[in-house]
């Protein structure tokens, strides 16, 4: 950089250098070239050559066009985050035109309400959800107790009840929790292993090449990969989605289950003890799905226990597909 140009005011300088006017230095090493669109002054002349951070020799230069599209794919890629250089990770000095007064309190007004908004609406979803168990949890009291009990009840003490009621759906979803069909499960499978035949195993007991899967294999199969942990393309499946509503729907209708079968099973046996008959009819819902739950999961581990692929021959492909039709 000559002499002369360096014995200028700083202000005609930084205004040179902005304009893209800065005197070639004679050093090939500083040539000029936009390290994003990989073009220089042999090209096309241009006068938006800016350097915004402190690379040096033709790295250390860029295009005010091209840069200024790269800052705004950095800053909607990344919001808020600091646009730096990706060399030397300089944070570039991006100024923006100072906004008049009124439009400065609009921006104000737009980034409080976006501060807010959130804590609102969060406040607004769980007020919803407050009032929705305090009801759900009223009219199960009531359906339990029954109408005249329960608004008495409710009556004597609301601020007990503000505290208990909504306590009822929480509970009845967390029981969902307690999952005691895997514990019958299990130890049905422990009940019932199959071992590898011995003509199958080597000398130190581990299975030959070809031998058929084990137990411990399929164990060791949900161990790593549970039901609840399948996911397909980043997503839940839709199967575990329709698990996990099918589980939500029945707690939450396990007390009127409960009514329903305790008046029809055991009403007559307990006609002065009607929270017995509605506890035994609840017990009864329970186990019955229960059973079946393991039922359907021993019939699902022995189907895919049992299977087998078989070699592609036009008869098999034409069986196939006749019986999934």
């Amino acid at each position: 950089m000559s002499r002369q140009f360096m014995q200028l005011p700083l202000h005609s300088r930084l205004s040179r250098l902005r304009s893209g006017l800065e005197p070639p230095s004679g050093n090939p090493a500083d040539d000029r070239m936009c390290w994003i669109c990989l073009r220089g002054d042999e090209d096309h002349r241009r006068r938006d050559w800016v350097h915004p951070c402190r690379c040096r020799g033709t790295n250390k230069w860029v295009h005010e066009a091209c840069l200024s599209r790269w800052i705004d794919e950095k800053e909607m890629m990344s919001p808020g985050v600091p646009v730096t250089c990706t060399q030397c990770r300089t944070e570039y000095i991006i100024v923006m035109p100072p906004l008049c007064r009124f439009d400065a309190m609009l921006e104000r007004l737009d980034k409080g309400c976006e501060r807010i908004c959130p804590s609102v609406l969060m406040g607004i979803l769980a007020a919803t959800v407050y009032f929705s168990a305090v009801i759900y949890g009223a009219l199960t009291l009531l359906e339990l107790a029954g109408y005249d009990t329960g608004m008495k009840l409710l009556q004597e003490d609301p601020s007990l009840l503000m505290i208990m009621l909504p306590s009822v759906p929480t509970l009845l979803l967390l029981s969902r929790l307690v999952r005691w069909e895997d514990c019958v499960i299990r130890w049905l499978r422990r009940r019932n292993r199959r071992t590898i035949p011995a003509e199958q195993l080597d000398a130190v007991g581990l299975p030959l090449p070809g031998a058929p899967l084990s137990d411990e294999y399929f164990d060791e199969l949900e161990r790593e990969h549970p039901v609840s942990d399948v996911l397909i393309g980043g997503n839940l499946a839709t199967e575990q989605l329709g698990r996990a509503a099918t589980s939500f729907c029945i707690a939450l209708s396990l007390p009127t289950i409960s009514v329903v079968l305790g008046q029809k099973l055991y009403g007559r046996i307990y006609e002065e003890n009607k929270l017995l008959s509605i506890l035994l009819g609840g017990l009864t819902f329970v186990a019955i799905k229960g059973l079946a739950s393991i039922y359907l999961s021993h019939s699902q581990y022995q189907q895919r226990r049992q299977r087998f692929v078989m070699d592609y021959t036009p008869l098999n492909r034409i069986n196939h597909q006749s019986r999934w039709r």
